[in-house]
């Protein structure tokens, strides 16, 4: 997994680029861009990896991604590996802050557009109940480029008056700016995802970093606002969810397929980071009730 710096405007006469994805491959590198990214999996599920937040997505949901946000989309494996009956449909559109040029973030106008801006630097989040955003990728599609660029204003307006919408970046994350904190940290990130299910060796990892056990860890910390243990505990615990939510595995082997040593351990960790338990988590996804 090869960090990228995506620039998908910069051949374009466009202010805004509207795409339809009907598979996940776009999606599944590590990348920033200047570009905001507004998206909807309309359908799809996996995980999500952004700045300090290690979230779990599902059908419907919709994200407003901040200018040069570092962010990853895991997509389950029974939709990488193609089957008919698990396809994904991805809506995502891309533009520039200034895509209604430089003047217009200086009027009063543009009050609404700088407070949805500056929310996107955290990642704003909107489920599946938001039906004016469902119908907004649904349409815009379709629509002509002007009636897409207005479209879009309407639904930055939207955005900008939920309130008490989640922000899944924490505010004391410290975004990474450096060329060689990118290399750094891929290299990090993809030895935790292709081997939390076993034991990750901090003196590994520092390796892979080029720092010290010590310089490792505030490094790691500073750039996620997580310990390696607690990065690696969620990560573990996302999979959980999702194999929970099956339901074709026992409670406790799912407990040592993510990565857990013993039992008390996994759930203990498991409801510091959902605020539920184990059987509690697969009772509501069963019912419908995530």
């Amino acid at each position: 997994m090869q960090i990228q710096r995506l620039h998908h405007l910069a051949n374009s006469q466009q202010a805004i680029l509207v795409r339809h994805d009907l598979a996940p491959q776009n999606h599944n590198v590590w990348h920033y861009h200047p570009e905001f990214e507004f998206i909807q999996i309309t359908k799809g599920r996996g995980t999500f990896f952004v700045g300090d937040c290690i979230f779990k997505f599902k059908d419907g949901d919709s994200m407003f991604i901040g200018s040069e946000v570092p962010h990853y989309w895991l997509f389950d494996d029974d939709h990488i590996f193609g089957k008919s009956e698990t396809e994904v449909d991805i809506r995502v559109i891309h533009f520039m802050p200034d895509f209604m040029g430089k003047d217009f973030l200086q009027l009063k106008e543009a009050k609404t557009l700088l407070t949805c801006y500056a929310r996107a630097k955290r990642v704003l989040y909107l489920d599946s109940s938001h039906t004016y955003i469902t119908a907004f990728f649904a349409e815009i599609i379709q629509q002509p480029p002007f009636q897409q660029l207005l479209s879009l204003l309407g639904s930055l307006d939207y955005m900008a008056q939920q309130e008490d919408a989640q922000l899944l970046v924490s505010a004391q994350y410290n975004n990474l700016q450096q060329d060689v904190d990118y290399e750094r940290m891929n290299k990090v990130l993809q030895h935790i995802r292709l081997g939390y299910r076993d034991k990750i060796q901090l003196q590994t990892v520092a390796h892979l970093a080029g720092l010290t056990e010590n310089s490792f860890c505030r490094y790691f910390k500073q750039k996620t606002g997580k310990t390696l243990v607690q990065f690696t505990n969620e990560l573990r615990i996302s999979h959980a969810c999702k194999l929970l939510s099956d339901n074709r595995m026992a409670i406790k082997e799912i407990c040592f397929d993510c990565g857990f040593q013993n039992f008390v351990s996994f759930h203990k960790t498991f409801k510091q980071v959902t605020k539920l338990t184990p059987i509690q988590y697969r009772n509501k996804a069963l019912n419908g009730d995530r």
